[in-house]
């Protein structure tokens, strides 16, 4: 399984301006200690702390938010080094999922720009689940929409709070930490998805599909 932003697709940091451009137009600040710590949460999330610091209704906030988060996005997303090929790669040996705290149109829209949809067996969205990340929803769907047993499971994220997730869903987890000042507790830690000697492990693998 894999997250989406900030591990397959640059859209975090774009995420981060987009907060940062909000806050600015309505002459508020956040500090770094809460900004670190909603990195990776939820849009809803995101919105219920940005508009307590602005005083606007979330809906309105959450509106201005998306618009601003849209246009941005508008233009081509940056593909993170060894995204596709690491996904086609795990893809031609056993099923995969991408699992995200990205509404459902974010997410398709990322899916098909990174040109994965053709082998990615399903994907779950913040929008499928009751609770996103941190908590374990998420990831606990697409193991139960692959069938799979979570112990069985490996996950793939970038940031603390996916970490959180997949490990309250009680699978395997390889970090690639994208967010300077944050080192995801995980089972084993990259620099890159482009790591040779994961390439190597991959090629082990024995095929399910």
């Amino acid at each position: 399984m894999f997250d989406c932003d900030g591990l397959l697709v640059d859209t975090e940091s774009e995420w981060l301006a987009t907060q940062a451009r909000y806050l600015a137009v309505h002459d508020a600040t956040i500090d770094e200690a809460e900004r670190r710590a909603l990195t990776g949460r939820s849009i809803e999330t995101v919105v219920r702390a940005l508009s307590a610091h602005t005083g606007q209704d979330p809906l309105v906030a959450a509106d201005e938010l998306m618009e601003i988060h849209r246009e941005a996005l508008s233009d081509a997303v940056g593909v993170l080094p060894g995204a596709v090929e690491t996904v086609r790669a795990i893809a031609s040996r056993v099923p995969v999922a991408i699992a995200s705290n990205s509404p459902r149109d974010l997410l398709d829209d990322a899916i098909e720009g990174l040109g994965i949809a053709d082998v990615v067996t399903t994907s779950v969205s913040v929008d499928d689940v009751a609770e996103g990340k941190p908590a374990p929803d998420i990831y606990a769907e697409a193991a139960a929409r692959l069938g799979a047993d979570p112990a069985e499971t490996l996950a793939f994220e970038d940031s603390e709070t996916g970490a959180r997730a997949a490990r309250a869903a009680g699978l395997t987890l390889i970090a690639v930490p994208s967010i300077p000042g944050q080192e995801p507790v995980a089972d084993r830690t990259l620099a890159s998805l482009e790591d040779p000697d994961l390439h190597t492990w991959i090629r082990t693998w024995e095929t399910t599909r």
